[in-house]
């Protein structure tokens, strides 16, 4: 994810949720154990679905 966001040109804030109590606390509340979620516009992504990430970072709508 991290790869695909810098080549697209897009920022991103990595949080370690083993280093970051409180980075693990929002990866529950949006219902996830697990780890990697990457969150875009509000709109949380189990894994790499590069699909997706292509949708919601064009602003084009919901997936």
């Amino acid at each position: 994810m991290k790869e695909f966001l810098s080549h697209e040109g897009h920022s991103f804030v990595s949080r370690n949720v083993d280093d970051d109590p409180d980075a693990y606390a929002e990866l529950v509340a949006l219902g996830w154990r697990a780890v990697p979620v990457t969150v875009i516009n509000g709109v949380a992504v189990k894994g790499f679905d590069e699909a997706k990430f292509r949708v919601l970072l064009s602003g084009d709508g919901e997936v």
